[in-house]
Formats: structure tokens, sequence, C-alpha cells
């Protein structure tokens, strides 16, 4: 039996009678983009679920062979066009960003394991997505790049924080700087993720293993474990994601970034 949480088409949310809460990004047009609305739900979701005691497990899942490529860069166009110079003014362009970090913040706000599975690209405040989860897994085709350095943007949704925790400064300042793709392969090498599986098949077997020894586990233990882990390795986020609001709220009205949306308008069909 499923307690479904209004979530439309796009953003397919449920909990079912074991207290598995589950999301599912379901916009393969675009790729799992996430756009204003889409980004609003699964905060909604998140939140209502971190205030729930028989919620014991939440699985981010993403729908036809992508987690999610990021930003809907349509939706932060159509934005910019509605300015006469075709930019983001500082409402705006902090606005845009707010929504990523709410994002992360609402899946840390979560006391219990958070599941990101990754089948194909997580790029940008897709990968921020996974890497702000508790245990990643994805197949061998994924991959994770942290692509906004590419459009002269800094990342964003607590990935600042979370890839450093994760990899060391090196690796993270590899990823960050030079915004090239880390295939599932490295991402596992490098600490980044939890199990690289060979398929979807394979994935979806290791997924709901996982889940049902979490569910199988006090929820106690799970989340005071959880709470002192996150004390050691994340202590800092809220101010990381400060950080990135005040930087990225600059950069999203830059030149460089107005540049790299004209390009995608032009580019258009």
């Amino acid at each position: 039996m499923s307690d479904n949480v209004a979530g439309g088409d796009e953003i397919r949310v449920s909990v079912d009678d074991r207290g598995v809460a589950r999301i599912e990004i379901h916009r393969p047009h675009r790729m799992n983009a996430l756009n204003g609305a889409a980004t609003g739900v699964i905060i909604g979701a998140l939140e209502e679920w971190s205030a729930r005691d028989d919620v014991r497990v939440v699985v981010i899942d993403g729908a036809g062979g992508s987690f999610s490529t990021g930003a809907d860069v349509i939706d932060i166009a159509a934005t910019a066009g509605e300015n006469a110079g075709g930019g983001l003014d500082p409402t705006q362009a902090r606005g845009v960003i707010s929504g990523g970090s709410d994002l992360a913040r609402a899946v840390r706000g979560v006391a219990v394991p958070v599941i990101a599975v990754v089948d194909g690209p997580a790029v940008g405040i897709g990968a921020s997505l996974a890497f702000a989860s508790d245990l990643v897994y994805a197949t061998e085709r994924s991959y994770f790049l942290l692509a906004f350095i590419n459009i002269g943007l800094m990342p964003d949704g607590g990935a600042s924080m979370s890839v450093a925790a994760a990899v060391g400064r090196a690796r993270a300042n590899a990823m960050a700087l030079l915004g090239e793709k880390l295939p599932a392969t490295e991402a596992y090498d490098a600490g980044l993720i939890t199990k690289i599986v060979a398929d979807r098949e394979a994935l979806d077997a290791t997924v709901d293993a996982t889940v049902a020894k979490l569910v199988a586990t006090s929820a106690s233990a799970l989340r005071l474990t959880k709470e002192a882990l996150d004390a050691h390795t994340m202590g800092d986020f809220d101010a990381a994601l400060d950080r990135e609001l005040e930087g990225q709220t600059t950069l999203l009205q830059s030149a460089e970034f107005q540049a790299a949306m004209a390009a995608f308008a032009g580019a258009k069909p």
C-alpha cells in the first residue's frame, strides 16, 4: 500500500507501507533537468518526510536513462529573456540559486539515510543532488559532471563541500575547476560513490537489497549514526551553501553567463 504525495507526472513521489519514500524524476524529454516547479515538488516531499517518524529511508531516482542533467537551462533562459538586456537581475539570480540551495538543504535535513540511484548522467545540480545523498549507487555507464565552470558559474547545491569531503582537495579542485566528466568507475575509485554495478537491472537489485537492510535496522541507530557522521564531515554545510548563494548570485549576472545563455538560445532549433 502506498501513501502517495502529490507530485504530478514529472516528479513521482510515494511512501510504501515499510516506510520507504521514493522520488522519481520523470522528465525524460529534458534528460531529467530540474526546473523551478520540479525542484519545488522534491523539496516539499523531503521536508514533509523529514517530519515523519514512519519514513525509514528515502530513495531518489531518475527515469529514462538519466539521473539529472542539472538545472533546466530553458527555464533559466526564459527568466533571463524577460529582461531587456537578456540577463538575470539580482532578485532573479538569487531566486535561481536559492532553489538549488534549498534542495540540498532539504536532502541533508532528512534524518534517515538518503539513497541516490544513478543510471546515466548526473550533471550540475543533478550531481550535487547525488553527492548530498548518504549512499550513491551507479551503473558503469553513468558519469558525474560539475559543469558549472563551463558556463561561467561555480558549483552549488552544496557540491563545493560534499565533493571535497568525499574525495579530498586535489580531486575536488580538478572536478570543479576543469569541468570534466568523471566516469562512474573513477568516481568509485575516488571514494565519491558507494558502489558501481553493471547495468540498470543490477542497480535495482542492489538498491532493493540496501533498502531492505536499512528498513530492518534500528531507526534510532540509523538517525543517530547519520547525525554523528554529518557532524564530522558536513558540519559546515550551511556555511558552504551561503557562500555558494552569494558567489553564484553574482556569477548568474555576469557577462560570461549571459554569453552562455545567448549561445544556448542561438543553438535552439
